[in-house]
C-alpha cells in the first residue's frame, strides 16, 4: 500500500518510533517543520518500521475501520433523528395501520413499479394487519423509478382521502406489469374508490407535497433506493425482511 495513503490514518499514533525520532530533531524543527532530509529520514524510518512490523499496521487499519463505521452510524443517526421525530409526530400526514403509541413503528419507502417491493409486500402486509396493536406500520411514497411510479403514488394519496387507501394500496401493488393510466382507474374502481374525484385529489397541492416531503426526507437519510425501511429509528436499505423482522421481534421483545 503506498505510504502516502498509510500516512493519513489515524492509526499511525500507535507508531512511537518515528516520533521519537522526531523529538531529537535539531532545536530549529521543534516547530515541526522539518527540513526535507529529515522529512525523508522520517518517512523511511515509518516504512522500514511497518515493513518489520505488519501487525502494527493491521491493527491501525483496523482501528481505522472501526472509526470509519462507527462515524457513518452517528452521522447516520443524528440523520435520521429529525425525520423519525416528523414521521411519528401527532401531525404525521403519512398513510399509516396501527396504534400511534405501539412500541414498534415500521415506515417503508416503497415505489409501486418496484419489483423489490412487490416481494416484500406480503411481510409488510403481515405486519400492517397484525391485530395485536404493538406494531404501526407507516407507508412513504417514493416514486423514483417511472413515469407511472408517479401517477400511482399521486392516485394512493387521493384514495386515502376517501378511506380507500390500503384497498388501492393492496391492489396496485399486486398488480404485475406497467401501472398505466387506464390500469390504475380499473384498479382503483376495484377498490371502491371514487375514480373521478380520485383524479381530482391527485392534482391538489397538498398531495405535491406530500410527495416532495417524502423525497426529501428519503434523501437526507441516504435512501436512494426502494423498497427501505426505518424500524424504531434504525435504517434497512434494500428488501432485507430477515433483517427487518428481527428488529420488529426485538422491539417486541423489549416492550413485552
Amino acid at each position: 500500500m503506498p505510504l502516502h495513503i498509510l500516512k493519513k490514518t489515524a492509526g499511525f499514533a500507535a507508531i512511537v518510533l518515528p516520533l521519537s525520532m522526531m523529538a531529537m530533531a535539531p532545536a530549529h524543527a521543534s516547530d515541526d517543520n522539518l527540513s526535507d532530509a529529515q522529512q525523508k529520514q522520517v518517512e523511511s524510518m515509518i516504512e522500514n518500521y511497518l515493513m518489520d512490523h505488519p501487525d502494527v499496521l493491521l491493527k491501525a487499519l483496523q482501528n481505522v475501520q472501526t472509526w470509519q463505521m462507527a462515524e457513518k452510524t452517528r452521522m447516520q443517526d443524528e440523520a435520521i433523528a429529525p425525520v423519525w421525530q416528523e414521521l411519528t409526530s401527532k401531525d404525521a400526514t403519512a398513510p399509516s395501520v396501527g396504534a400511534a403509541e405501539a412500541p414498534v413503528t415500521v415506515v417503508e419507502f416503497f415505489d409501486y413499479q418496484c419489483g423489490y417491493c412487490k416481494r416484500a409486500f406480503d411481510d409488510v402486509m403481515a405486519m400492517a394487519d397484525d391485530d395485536t396493536q404493538k406494531i404501526r406500520t407507516v407507508f412513504l411514497e417514493l416514486p423514483i423509478l417511472t413515469p407511472e411510479s408517479l401517477v400511482a403514488a399521486k392516485a394512493a394519496l387521493a384514495a386515502q382521502k376517501q378511506g380507500k387507501y390500503l384497498e388501492l394500496h393492496r391492489a396496485m401493488m399486486g398488480s404485475r406489469g406497467k401501472l398505466s393510466n387506464d390500469r390504475i382507474d380499473e384498479l382503483a374502481a376495484g377498490a371502491g374508490v371514487d375514480v373521478a374525484l380520485m383524479r381530482k385529489d391527485m392534482e391538489g397541492d397538498d398531495i405535491r407535497k406530500e410527495l416532495a416531503r417524502n423525497a426529501a426526507m428519503a434523501k437526507s437519510i441516504g435512501v436512494n433506493g426502494t423498497p427501505a425501511f426505518l424500524i424504531n429509528g434504525t435504517l434497512v436499505p434494500g428488501a432485507d425482511m430477515e433483517r427487518v423482522q428481527s428488529l420488529v421481534d426485538a422491539g417486541l421483545e423489549k416492550n413485552s
